[in-house]
């Protein structure tokens, strides 16, 4: 189709990951659910969808922090004159910033003291459930950063038609 805007790739893969991830949770809980009450309990399937809820809980944030959905209140922001909603905006994506670098810093260090940690009943170690943490660090600070850009860029254009 002609004229119609889609996400760039790395976008869409976000949101297939938080697709799927989401579904899987739902069919763990359901299956757990219907063996628990029709025959045998799963034993790890409650452990698999607590896990798989902790990344859907990090790539939904990184979602909603990509498309500026989380709640917020304008009212004071829209008060302000264009010089300090830049800086406000500008405040803003620094916090973001250092809360992304924290995330992946001890994120990563959370990763590296889980390495040899075995999950309870499942196949593999603590490092992969942690490992969302560095990786919603990652994206949300290439999110920032391009965020940050966008806004410049749209600014320098709002100026441009002042002159």
């Amino acid at each position: 189709m002609a004229g119609t805007d889609r996400a760039p790739v790395p976008e869409r893969l976000l949101n297939l990951l938080a697709i799927v991830l989401f579904v899987g949770m739902l069919a763990l809980v359901l299956a757990q659910v219907v063996m628990r009450k029709f025959f045998e309990p799963l034993v790890w399937s409650e452990e698999l969808a607590r896990y798989v809820f902790i990344w859907v809980s990090f790539v939904g944030w990184v979602i909603a922090s990509r498309k500026r959905s989380h709640v917020h209140v304008a009212t004071v922001v829209q008060r302000l004159s264009r010089p300090w909603r830049i800086a406000l905006g500008c405040f803003s994506d620094l916090a973001s910033l250092v809360l992304a670098a924290i995330l992946v810093w001890y994120g990563m260090q959370l990763v590296q003291n889980n390495r040899d940690v075995e999950t309870v009943t499942l196949f593999f170690n603590y490092a992969l459930v942690y490992a969302v943490v560095p990786f919603s660090g990652i994206v949300i600070g290439i999110t920032v950063v391009y965020g940050a850009r966008d806004r410049f860029r749209n600014d320098a254009v709002h100026v441009e038609r002042l002159l």
